[in-house]
């Protein structure tokens, strides 16, 4: 009896030229300091919609688009998020802006940093365990992340260790960041995205275009830059 094709397997089916360039170009956002390429971009794609199946619905104040971003975070990273444009779902835009979060938070939890009034991050020094934080903080908020470290120290538990944080989380972010490494395993082995993309540094002058009109090709909506 054959065995059943994984998640990552009807996934990679689904992968089309345009995503996979799209991920591809995002990961250039990452760099030797952290443990971030194309293929955690690929799991974290396959986690938040299935790839390409669970986007929501266009101006949404509700997560949606490509990587499930609220509009608030949406346009803290650049994207316009309205009915008539909503850039949530415009894979390249979408792709940059969830590179560039989880970017920040990999920063963000490598060293003490505020992110409200009293409210700081704890650094996590090693960087395999910091980005069990990352992947955390990007599905439940950096703020929610930070403030279980706090209560794991108040108990006398270490706030840099996630498995010691994990447990004043909900469930769903705790699996978030048991399966998405997983996955990210597998896309390594059997995608042929490349890998090596985040060495080449990131291209200057990209997705400024927030004037234009839509139109309908090869029955899609398409964003045309003015």
């Amino acid at each position: 009896m054959a065995e059943k094709p994984s998640n990552v397997d009807q996934w990679l089916k689904r992968e089309t030229l345009r995503v996979r360039q799209a991920l591809e170009s995002a990961s250039r956002h990452f760099d030797s300091n952290d443990e971030l390429t194309v293929n955690t971009l690929e799991a974290v794609y396959g986690q938040e919609n299935s790839f390409g199946i669970l986007l929501g619905k266009r101006g949404s104040t509700e997560a949606a688009g490509h990587f499930q971003f609220k509009p608030k975070t949406a346009r803290e990273y650049g994207l316009i998020v309205s009915k008539e444009n909503d850039q949530r779902f415009d894979i390249h835009r979408a792709s940059s802006a969830a590179a560039r979060y989880l970017k920040d938070l990999n920063t963000w939890f490598g060293k003490r940093t505020k992110l409200s009034e009293g409210l700081y991050t704890i650094s996590v020094k090693s960087v395999s365990e910091r980005k069990k934080f990352v992947l955390g903080a990007f599905n439940a908020g950096q703020g929610r992340v930070a403030g279980a470290q706090r209560r794991a120290e108040k108990a006398g538990k270490n706030p840099q260790l996630w498995e010691d944080v994990a447990r004043y989380l909900s469930r769903e972010t705790q699996q978030y960041v048991e399966q998405v490494p997983l996955y990210e395993a597998e896309f390594a082995l059997k995608s042929p995205a490349n890998k090596n993309m985040k060495k080449q540094g990131v291209r200057k002058g990209q997705y400024r275009c927030t004037m234009g009109h839509w139109r309908t090709i090869d029955d899609r909506p398409v964003f045309i830059c003015a």
